[in-house]
């Protein structure tokens, strides 16, 4: 591997040394308070333990190691990728039949999760237009039960959970307390509530301090869209106004928290 630099970073109760490849690019840290080392992909682990080799002594244990999961860099993630493989998995159980739903504009599980994918990807194009500053990541896979966050964004003014919902055609009425698809209720509340909370409690777990994280849905494709009285503790928002309502909440966190959050969030066993 080309030469590597490494960078101790001790701020919020943490004390790590981060290893770049000489682009930048992060290959893992070492938490020189658990004396333990994280590699973002297996085939990283090897230089890592090089590296620790200068701070800890000895080292007591490498991340992977060949017994432990395997560590991801979710960075990489696709918006609308875990819908897109959930689409994938429904239509090969009955394709012809699919197909000729979807030719007959038949609603479907596989046009849902169709429909679906095409939301979280419009919506990741929207993300990708933030300010440098800000850090997304996207299809995160929680625990072992089939459950993800559609994205994750991390900027300024804090760290949100982000629920695409694409409806085409759709009409949608938000209140404080319900939100209501084409005069339908919906648990898209609820929902958002448990997800955030479930993201606040591992980023808070795997950064060592609190990460207070709020919830949000962004629909996509509507044909109309009403606001009675916006819900206290969930935003609720379309992706036309998202760019926009992000950029100018307050600041609640600075650079360093947020590449400390970001480092955490994009490693998949954060979120396990």
């Amino acid at each position: 591997m080309d030469q590597l630099t490494e960078v101790r970073w001790k701020r919020y109760g943490q004390d790590r040394v981060y290893v770049n490849t000489a682009d930048g690019t992060q290959i893992g840290h070492i938490d020189l308070r658990s004396e333990t080392v994280v590699a973002v992909a297996p085939e990283h682990a090897e230089a890592m333990a090089h590296c620790a080799t200068r701070w800890l002594q000895p080292v007591r244990s490498i991340q992977p190691d060949g017994t432990a999961a395997p560590v991801r860099d979710l960075a990489a993630n696709v918006a609308g990728a875990a819908a897109r493989a959930k689409r994938d998995e429904v239509n090969s159980a009955a394709p012809v039949l699919n197909l000729i739903a979807r030719v007959l504009g038949m609603k479907t599980d596989e046009r849902a999760w169709r429909i679906g994918a095409a939301g979280e990807r419009e919506v990741g194009e929207e993300l990708a237009t933030l300010p440098s500053e800000w850090r997304v990541v996207h299809a995160v896979e929680v625990g072992d039960r089939g459950s993800d966050i559609d994205h994750v964004v991390i900027g300024p003014p804090g760290v949100f959970t982000l629920n695409s919902k694409a409806h085409p055609g759709g009409r949608v009425w938000v209140g404080e307390h319900a939100v209501r698809v084409n005069g339908h209720p919906t648990r898209y509340l609820r929902n958002s509530r448990f997800e955030a909370e479930r993201a606040s409690r591992l980023l808070s777990k795997s950064c060592g301090f609190s990460v207070p994280v709020r919830p949000a849905i962004v629909f996509v494709g509507l044909d109309d869209f009403t606001v009675a009285r916006q819900p206290a503790d969930v935003d609720v928002t379309t992706r036309r106004r998202m760019r926009a309502w992000l950029t100018t909440l307050p600041i609640a966190i600075n650079a360093a928290q947020i590449d400390v959050i970001h480092t955490a969030a994009r490693l998949s066993t954060s979120w396990h």
